[in-house]
């Protein structure tokens, strides 16, 4: 039996091609060469056993094997029917996609960044249904040189003025704000006027105010001084004003008055006014001031910054009968006539045409957060586009040539349109499922980009390195022949990237666990697609190529079509062959990276290890918003504000209660974590004390202790908390018994606290502290800021877990698919070194963290694999010693895996110029994982299996359609000779004008 070559021609009718003796020889020479490695690796088998002797070396033939055979039949199969597997594609694209009309975008803090089984979520949820928060809180900050000023008064003036006329066609200000009590002028012999008003007395009154009463008058309480029902008398006449503070009570907002100031009158006033000219309460209005300058002695004489406050009122009757709508800054369900007045006054007092120069002012409304949290990274979404765009620019001169033939734009397209269906598939099936849209989720498109683009550069380097022979076969064997070369590397790259987001998706942190489980689906699909729909274009482009047909207008033949020589020079591939594989295996430069390695390592280890953790909604707000310059403008006048928190009590019996109550807020006024305590309890027992009365005491009756309640909660001293911290069974008047009371609620305030471990600690201290005290009932504590810090307090255990497990189970997979314990470590290796470098850039970049980048390193660990999988699994398929085969996949998968990871660097080099926190710290995060991962995946690993590389598998450089058996029987023959001859077939064909050689490699049915 002879050594045969067949050759195929394409004609018209039933013509003969020549074919001269130097091209069979060529075949014969390819065929030979398959000869010698099949008998060298024959005896090298026989040396060693004709079949793999460990487990693992079994799992790696099986494996490999089965794979590589599953993706040449599946190759095949689209190369034959590329029409039918693009309908299939587009068909269940459009399935998928119906689940989109369930699409729902959650911006709801609570709801992205808090654990659902939290304290914080359980107590939010109790206080909702329980103690809904009556009041919002409205605040405008003031800064200028000196905020003592008049022209700055005046503009505060202006300002409060244009609230008051702020109007909406179903809502005014006095008709949705909260009110509070006036105390009338003749009750304390001082000068005051409504907010409201105008100047009710003359400027000399007034100055007579700056003489600072004595301690006797500033103590008068006229709940206690007149009787019962003459103080319940004289307050049914006192009128309600709206609840709006600022230094301008200080002069009862009266404009003719304020505009005739003098510097030292002003700086006179603000030291000694001790009382609201508007509402009569005690007032320290320095505590309004910020970055203040004081004297000697103290006093106020300057100040950079100044607050002013508005408050308004839910009306609970409208949400109740469902006119309502859902802040979702706050989480607060706000009736819709207040909500919408909101929104005119952010743009009452945001509006700057009458404003001077010399004054800035900075706004948080109730509604803003919610507002605006969505909006830029909803707006980023344009440099979606943007990189789309320029991607496709870039895979087109990477895919195609520079002639009109070889130029791939449809292709590129659908490569690109790959991606775009995979995004499909992933929102509608996950909206199907009813899980939320958040706005992490917005860098999706970003990371599957990056993705699909890689797995579209390896297959396009697999068609790119079929052999001679390989090149002559028909087009759905050589389809075949790349997929099944690309279809197991891609494969473990994108098994691995699916396992690290199903591992991520078991989190308790609601954001992460959205996104992963998005991504997951998104990794399957844009798998699916680039096997798939891509395989299927790229054989009709192909065949468009072969059959010289124009890259754009394929109806196009472009007849005597030669290429120009520029177009057909690779220069990153002649890079990878000739320069780069070559040089970088030489010992001084191994020994080079592999110190620059240890090196990297090394100062990466120590710039993790100042990585802090920390996590503040406030970065979700563009940092171009006002919302977001006030809050650091807030920071920076109002230091010592420190975060505000409640403990709520409920179903509790009062009386019985009061000693532990008692005791709870002395511990609570002993912690070193407390700033101050505003307790109405205090407040109770020290207004009945004077009076004579002990409290608590252990023989007043339950009726005896809600009459003293409700005297209480009407006097100067506690009207204040009757609202805001009780709920009674009904209302009752000041002349009645306080009802059953509810819940109740005393508010306290944290010191300053900047670290977040500091934060955790005096979080927990407070909650011991309530939980230790015994009081029967329910006793919570609650502040807006413990959803962060309950956050922060599981973050980096998550990070951690999900992590670990992540890459303990691409490991696993990873060893499964390029089965072998030495490559696989040596690819951990390089994700763990990536890994640290891109944590230390983090600290380095100004990064703590938190859920986005918790988030942004677990997609980290499934983008770094990929670079350093490739790399290993082509090793493990080349033969020869540890140098010509490091060699040989390095120029092999080198381009492609560069391709790859500079695409997905331009798909996302745009979100640098983002005003998201969410984009900048994804471009941030992965720029590192784009830079380190090529390092370790084309630099360092190949030097490292060039060193400790493990021998390759059982069937690397074998035939790819021969078994050994067939290869050891075809070199056992004698080669056929070969003359100057002409060897003839003739075989029909459509085409007349164009034949193409297709030279089959030997099969058994030709031998």
């Amino acid at each position: 039996m002879y050594c045969a070559v067949k050759t195929v021609t394409e004609r018209s009718g039933r013509e003969s091609v020549r074919v001269n003796s130097s091209s069979v020889q060529l075949a014969m020479d390819d065929v030979m060469g398959w000869c010698v490695k099949g008998t060298m690796k024959n005896k090298s088998e026989k040396r060693s056993g004709s079949h793999p002797s460990s487990v693992l070396g079994r799992i790696s033939l099986g494996v490999v094997t089965g794979l590589e055979q599953a993706f040449y039949r599946y190759g095949c199969v689209i190369a034959k029917h590329p029409a039918l597997f693009i309908f299939i594609c587009l068909a269940i694209t459009g399935v998928f996609s119906v689940g989109l009309m369930k699409f729902t975008f959650e911006e709801r803090p609570f709801k992205l960044w808090i654990p659902q089984d939290s304290n914080f979520i359980n107590v939010m949820n109790w206080q909702k249904e329980n103690f809904p928060a009556p009041f919002r809180a409205h605040v405008a900050l003031y800064e200028a040189e000196n905020v003592l000023d008049r022209n700055v008064l005046l503009e505060m003036l202006r300002v409060h003025e244009a609230v008051a006329r702020t109007s909406t066609p179903k809502a005014t200000w006095p008709s949705v704000c909260a009110k509070l009590p006036s105390i009338p002028d003749s009750l304390f012999g001082r000068k005051r006027r409504s907010a409201n008003q105008s100047v009710l007395t003359n400027v000399n009154r007034l100055q007579k105010q700056r003489v600072k009463r004595d301690q006797d008058e500033e103590g008068i309480d006229w709940s206690v001084v007149l009787s019962r029902g003459q103080y319940c008398g004289f307050l049914e006449g006192i009128s309600q004003e709206c609840m709006e503070h600022s230094i301008l009570e200080v002069w009862g907002y009266d404009w003719d008055y304020i505009s005739t100031l003098e510097p030292l009158e002003i700086i006179e006033d603000i030291n000694t006014a001790d009382k609201s000219a508007v509402f009569g309460f005690p007032t320290n209005f320095t505590e309004m001031l910020g970055g203040v300058e004081r004297d000697r002695e103290g006093r106020v004489i300057k100040a950079r910054a100044a607050r002013q406050l508005w408050v308004t009122r839910i009306n609970f009757t409208a949400v109740s009968g469902g006119d309502f709508a859902d802040d979702t800054g706050t989480g607060m369900e706000v009736d819709t006539a207040s909500f919408e007045w909101e929104k005119e006054f952010i743009k009452t007092v945001l509006n700057e045409t009458e404003r001077p120069d010399n004054v800035s002012l900075y706004l948080m409304a109730s509604s803003s957060f919610g507002m605006i949290s969505g909006d830029t990274i909803l707006g980023d979404a344009q440099y979606l586009g943007i990189g789309f765009m320029v991607v496709f620019v870039y895979i087109q001169v990477m895919l195609g040539r520079f002639n009109l033939v070889e130029q791939r734009p449809i292709l590129s397209l659908m490569g690109l349109t790959c991606v775009g269906m995979a995004i499909f598939v992933s929102y509608g099936l996950c909206s199907a499922f009813n899980i939320p849209f958040g706005p992490v989720n917005n860098v999706l498109p970003f990371l599957l980009l990056g993705l699909g683009i890689d797995d579209m550069f390896v297959i396009m380097q697999a068609w790119n390195n079929l052999t001679p022979r390989e090149k002559t076969l028909e087009l759905t064997e050589r389809v075949g022949i790349a997929l099944k070369h690309a279809g197991v590397s891609i494969t473990v790259t994108s098994l691995t990237d699916f396992a690290a987001f199903a591992i991520g998706s078991g989190t308790v942190l609601p954001a992460l666990r959205s996104f992963c489980l998005y991504a997951a689906v998104g990794i399957a699909a844009v798998y699916f697609f680039q096997a798939t729909f891509f395989v299927a274009w790229f054989s009709l482009d192909q065949r468009r190529l072969e059959d010289n047909r124009q890259g754009i207008l394929w109806c196009w033949k472009v007849k005597n079509w030669t290429p120009n020589r520029c177009s057909q020079k690779e220069l990153c591939q002649s890079f990878f062959s000739d320069i780069y594989a070559k040089y970088l295996l030489k010992l001084p430069v191994k020994i080079v990276v592999l110190l620059l390695t240890a090196i990297l390592l090394s100062v990466s280890s120590w710039g993790l290890s100042n990585l802090r953790q920390d996590f503040n909604p406030i970065w979700f707000l563009p940092q171009s918003s006002y919302l977001f310059k006030f809050f650091m403008k807030n920071e920076q006048y109002f230091p010592s504000a420190g975060e505000e928190g409640i403990i709520y009590f409920g179903e509790i019996n009062m009386t019985s209660e009061l000693p532990k109550i008692e005791a709870l807020m002395l511990k609570l006024n002993a912690s070193e974590s407390i700033s101050s305590i505003d307790s109405w309890y205090l407040k109770y027992k020290k207004y009945w004390e004077k009076q004579g009365y002990f409290v608590p005491d252990s023989e007043e009756t339950e009726e005896e202790f809600l009459d003293q309640l409700g005297m209480f909660l009407y006097s100067p001293s506690g009207s204040r908390y009757r609202v805001k911290n009780f709920v009674f069974d009904s209302s009752f008047g000041c002349t009645d018994l306080a009802t059953q009371v509810l819940a109740s609620s005393v508010e306290f305030k944290h010191k300053v606290m900047s670290e977040s471990r500091e934060q955790i600690r005096a979080m927990d201290e407070v909650k011991a502290i309530v939980s230790n005290s015994n009081i029967s009932g329910y006793v919570q504590t609650f502040a807006r800021a413990y959803s962060g810090w309950e956050t922060n307090q599981i973050i980096e255990k998550e990070l951690y877990h999900n992590m670990g497990l992540a890459m303990l189970v691409v490991f696993l997979v990873t060893l499964v698919l390029i089965a072998n314990i030495s490559a696989s470590i040596m690819v951990l290796v390089c994700v763990v070194f990536t890994l640290v470098d891109v944590a230390a850039l983090m600290h380095w970049w100004g990064l703590t963290i938190d859920t986005v980048s918790c988030i942004d390193l677990v997609l980290a660990i499934g983008l770094c694999v990929d670079y350093a999988a490739h790399v290993a699994h082509t090793f493990m398929t080349k033969t020869g010693s540890r140098d010509e085969r490091a060699r040989q996949a390095v120029a092999t998968i080198g381009p492609a895996v560069l391709n790859g990871g500079f695409s997905t660097f331009l798909a996302f080099i745009f979100l640098a110029n983002s005003d998201s926190h969410v984009f900048i710290t994804f471009f941030k995060i992965f720029f590192g994982v784009v830079l380190y991962g090529l390092f370790h995946g084309l630099v360092f690993l190949p030097v490292l299996l060039s060193l400790l590389g493990p021998s390759a598998y059982p069937s690397a450089g074998l035939s790819p359609q021969h078994k050994p058996h067939e290869v050891e029987e075809l070199c056992s023959q004698p080669p056929l000779p070969l003359h100057n001859q002409e060897i003839h077939e003739e075989m029909p064909t459509d085409d007349q004008e164009n034949s193409t050689i297709d030279t089959k490699r030997p099969n058994s049915e030709s031998l």
